[in-house]
C-alpha cells in the first residue's frame, strides 16, 4: 500500500449547481477491501473524519478531460460574473490558488499539461478581472495563482500580454466614431499598480511582484526564433506601454531638489524601482538608454541622494554606478551635460569624515573611472569638482584622478611624448628577428658609461616611422654612436699611420689560426722586426709612436681562442706597462710565446 498523503480542499458541488465548502483535510491513495479497488481517501485535518472516499475507476480516465475543462469553464465564468457573491468569489480564488499549489506536486509532464489546460480555459482573463477589484484578500491570491504562471512558463505571459496590446490598437484604429480606451488596463500593468499600492507597511506583496516582473523583463528566458525575437518585441511592448506606468513614483517624487515624500513606506516602494531600474541597464541596451536619456531619469532618480534614508540614497549611486560602468560615451555625455556629478559631490562633502557605505560606496566609483581611465568623466570631474575635492588626502583617489588629467593634458599638447611613451611599453605590434638581433648587438656594444642615469635606449626598430617621429632619448643616443664611431675612425687612423695592427672589438678565432698568430707572435721578437726592441717601431727606440695611442695584447687560450683586447689610452698605464714589457726575462717571454 503506498500512501501519498497531500493537504487539500474538498468542495462539492450542490443541486443549484454552487459549490460548498467540505473542509480541509489530507489526501491519500490506498486499496479499500470494501470498494474492491485503489480509491481517494480524504480524512479532516482537525477531527480525522471522512470527507470524501472515491474508487478510482480506469474508464472514468477517458471522461475526466471534458468534466476538467467543464469544470474550469464554470469556475472561470463565477470568478469573471459581477453577480457572483464576494463571499463565494473569495471561497472560488482560494480552491484555484490550492489547485495551483497542488500542481507543484506533479511530475513536469503532468505539470506541464495542467498549466497548458488553465492557459486554454482562459486563466489569465479572468485573473486580469480579478487583479482589477476592490477586495484585498482576492487580489492577493490572485497575485499567487499569477506568481506560479510566471514560474512555470514566463513566455507564456507575455505572449498574452503582448497580444493584448496587440487587441487593443487594432480596435482603437478600427471604429470611426471618437472612443476613449485605456491602454493602462493591462495585466503587467495592474501588477505595477498594485506593487505600488501595497499597504503592507513592509511591502511584501510588492517585493513579491517586483521579482515578478524582474523574471519577465530578463532577457535570458526569453526565446528566439528564426522569425521572431521575444525579447525585441517585449521589451519594445514594455517600455512604450509599461514602463511610464513603473517610473510614475520615482518622477512624482523628485520634482524638486530633495525628495517631495521621504517617508520610510515611500523610500522602501523606490528603492524597489531602482532596483528593478538597475536591472534593466544591466540587462537591457537601447531600450533603457533612449528611455533614460530621453526621460532624464538618472538626474530624478540623483534627487533620492538626499534622502534621510541612507539606503535609498545607495540605491541612488548604485544605479549611477551601473550606468558608469558600462563605459558608453553616450551615458557619459549625458552625465556631462546635465552635471551629474554634482549630487554625488555634495553627498560625499555633506558626509564629511565618516567612514561608513556611502563614503566608500562614492570613492570606489571614483576610483573606478580612475582605473579605468574613462578621460571623459575624469576631464569633467577635474575641471568642475576638483577645488572641492583637492583637501581628501586619506585616499589618493581623487589625486590619482588630478595625475590622469593632467596627463592626458600633456599628451594632447605633445602627441610625440604619447607617441614615445607607446613605443616604450610597445608589446602590441610585432618585429622581426633582424630587428632584434641588432638592438641586441647596440646593447652589448654600447658603454655603460656613455649611458646616462634612468635614460632608456631604444633603437629606432620601427622602419615605418617618421624623421620626426624620433624622440629625444633615440636622438641622444645616435648622436652618442655618431661621436663615438668619428673617435674610432681617429684612432684607426692613427694606428694605420704609425704602422701598427688596427684595434677590433668582437674577434674569435679557431684552433687552425692559433699557430699562425703564435709564429706572428714569435717573428715579432727577432731583431728586426716591427715588435723587437731594437726596431724602430719598438716601445723605447727613437722611432717609436706617440704613447697615447691604443695598444693591442694578443691572448691565446688553451682551447685555441684568441681575443684582441683593446686597452684604454691611458698615458699612466702605457708607461706602466711599457715599463713591465722591458723588465720582462726572456726566459718567461719565452713561455709566453710556447704556451
Amino acid at each position: 500500500m503506498t500512501d501519498t498523503r497531500r493537504r487539500v480542499k474538498v468542495y462539492t458541488l450542490n443541486e443549484d449547481r454552487q459549490w460548498d465548502d467540505r473542509g480541509t483535510g489530507h489526501v491519500s491513495s490506498c486499496y479499500v477491501e470494501r470498494l474492491k479497488g485503489m480509491s481517494l481517501l480524504v480524512r479532516a485535518e482537525s477531527d480525522g473524519s471522512l470527507l470524501l472516499e472515491s474508487k478510482i475507476n480506469p474508464n472514468t480516465a477517458y471522461q475526466k478531460q471534458q468534466e476538467d475543462e467543464k469544470f474550469l469553464t464554470d469556475l472561470f465564468a463565477q470568478l469573471t460574473d459581477e453577480a457572483t457573491d464576494e463571499e463565494k468569489r473569495q471561497e472560488l480564488v482560494n480552491f484555484l490558488k490550492e489547485f495551483c499549489a497542488f500542481s507543484q506536486t506533479l511530475q513536469p509532464q503532468n505539470r506541464d499539461a495542467f498549466f497548458k489546460t488553465l492557459s486554454n480555459m482562459g486563466i489569465l482573463p479572468a485573473l486580469e478581472v480579478i487583479l482589477g477589484m476592490d477586495d484585498a484578500q482576492v487580489r492577493s491570491a490572485a497575485t499567487d495563482i499569477f506568481s506560479y504562471l510566471v514560474e512555470y512558463n514566463p513566455s507564456m505571459v507575455r505572449e498574452f500580454v503582448m497580444q493584448e496590446a496587440q487587441q487593443n490598437d487594432d480596435v482603437s484604429r478600427g471604429p470611426p466614431e471618437p472612443c476613449v480606451f485605456f491602454f493602462d488596463i493591462l495585466l503587467i500593468n495592474l501588477i505595477i499598480e498594485h506593487m505600488i499600492c501595497d499597504t503592507d507597511p513592509e511591502l511584501g506583496g510588492a517585493v513579491l511582484l517586483m521579482g515578478l516582473l524582474r523574471t519577465l523583463v530578463d532577457p535570458e528566458n526569453m526565446l528566439a526564433t528564426a522569425n521572431k525575437t521575444e525579447k525585441t518585441e517585449f521589451l519594445g511592448f514594455f517600455y512604450k506601454h509599461c514602463m511610464h506606468v513603473l517610473t510614475a513614483p520615482l518622477l512624482a517624487n523628485t520634482t524638486e531638489d530633495k525628495p517631495s515624500k521621504d517617508d520610510f513606506q515611500t523610500a522602501q516602494l523606490l528603492a524597489l524601482i531602482l532596483e528593478l531600474l538597475t536591472f534593466c541597464v544591466e540587462h537591457h541596451t537601447y531600450h533603457i538608454k533612449n528611455y533614460i536619456i530621453n526621460k532624464d531619469i538618472l538626474r530624478r532618480v540623483l534627487v533620492l541622494m538626499a534622502s534621510k534614508h541612507a539606503f535609498l540614497a545607495l540605491c541612488a549611486l548604485r544605479f549611477k554606478r551601473k550606468i558608469i560602468g558600462l563605459k558608453d560615451e553616450f551615458y557619459n555625455r549625458y552625465i556631462m551635460k546635465s552635471f551629474l556629478f554634482e549630487p554625488v559631490v555634495k553627498a560625499f562633502l555633506n558626509n564629511g569624515s565618516r567612514y561608513n557605505l556611502m563614503n566608500s560606496a562614492i570613492i570606489e566609483m571614483f576610483e573606478f573611472i580612475r582605473v579605468e581611465d574613462i578621460k571623459s568623466l575624469t576631464a569633467h570631474v577635474i575641471e568642475n569638482y576638483w577645488k572641492a575635492l583637492e583637501d581628501v588626502d586619506y585616499v589618493q583617489t581623487f589625486k590619482g584622478l588630478k595625475l590622469r588629467f593632467e596627463q592626458q593634458r600633456e599628451r594632447q599638447d605633445n602627441p610625440k611624448l604619447d607617441s614615445m611613451r607607446s613605443i616604450l611599453r610597445n608589446h602590441r605590434y610585432r618585429r622581426d628577428a633582424r630587428t632584434l638581433e641588432d638592438e641586441e648587438e647596440m646593447w652589448f656594444n654600447t658603454d655603460e658609461d656613455d649611458m646616462e642615469d634612468g635614460e632608456a635606449v631604444v633603437p629606432p626598430s620601427d622602419k615605418t616611422k617618421n624623421d620626426e617621429d624620433i624622440m629625444d632619448p633615440i636622438s641622444k643616443f645616435m648622436e652618442r654612436k655618431k661621436l663615438k664611431e668619428s673617435e674610432e675612425k681617429e684612432v684607426l687612423l692613427k694606428t694605420n699611420l704609425s704602422g701598427r695592427q688596427s684595434p677590433s672589438f668582437k674577434l674569435s678565432f679557431s684552433s687552425g689560426t692559433k699557430s699562425n698568430l703564435t709564429s706572428q707572435s714569435s717573428a715579432s721578437n727577432l731583431p728586426g722586426s716591427p715588435g723587437s726592441p731594437g726596431s724602430p717601431g719598438s716601445p723605447g727606440s727613437p722611432g717609436s709612436v706617440s704613447k697615447s695611442t691604443s695598444q693591442m695584447a694578443a691572448i691565446t687560450t688553451k682551447g685555441g681562442l684568441v681575443g684582441l683586447v683593446d686597452y684604454p689610452d691611458d698615458d699612466e698605464e702605457d708607461d706602466e706597462d711599457e715599463d713591465k714589457e722591458e723588465t720582462l726575462p726572456l726566459s718567461k717571454k719565452a713561455k709566453l710565446e710556447s704556451s
